[in-house]
């Protein structure tokens, strides 16, 4: 597990998160009934990954006004990257960070941003 990896894990667990690290080094926690997962950046450690996964279903039909939600989502927060990967709006919060962050000012902040950003595509989609 990478230093910082390591970091977020020891505060998740801390607060009562109980992340799960996958096979790939990444940590599957769980916040406010999302599911979120932090990247272990292995080849940059001064950068910070947290994703809301799959947060809406992209079909031909609603392809448009979804872009559409997602560029608005993009202009209006701070350091949220809405993206689509196999036909779902993931949502992304990337942050260059120092060599030793501290996380429990970091993380919250990160997962409060992806719920924002969430709260506000639904609020651009409707």
């Amino acid at each position: 597990m990478f230093p910082t990896t390591k970091l977020v894990f020891d505060y998740l667990n801390s607060q009562g998160y109980l992340p799960q690290i996958q096979d790939n080094g990444n940590l599957l926690f769980r916040s406010r009934d999302l599911t979120y997962i932090y990247v272990d950046n292995d080849n940059d450690a001064e950068f910070l990954q947290l994703i809301l996964p799959g947060i809406f279903d992209v079909t031909e039909d609603n392809r448009d006004v979804v872009l559409e939600a997602m560029n608005k989502v993009a202009f209006s927060m701070k350091v949220a990257k809405p993206v689509i990967i196999n036909d779902q709006v993931w949502l992304f919060f990337e942050n260059l960070i120092d060599s030793t962050p501290d996380v429990s000012t970091i993380i919250p902040r990160a997962i409060g941003i992806l719920a924002g950003a969430r709260d506000e595509f639904y609020k651009e989609i409707e």
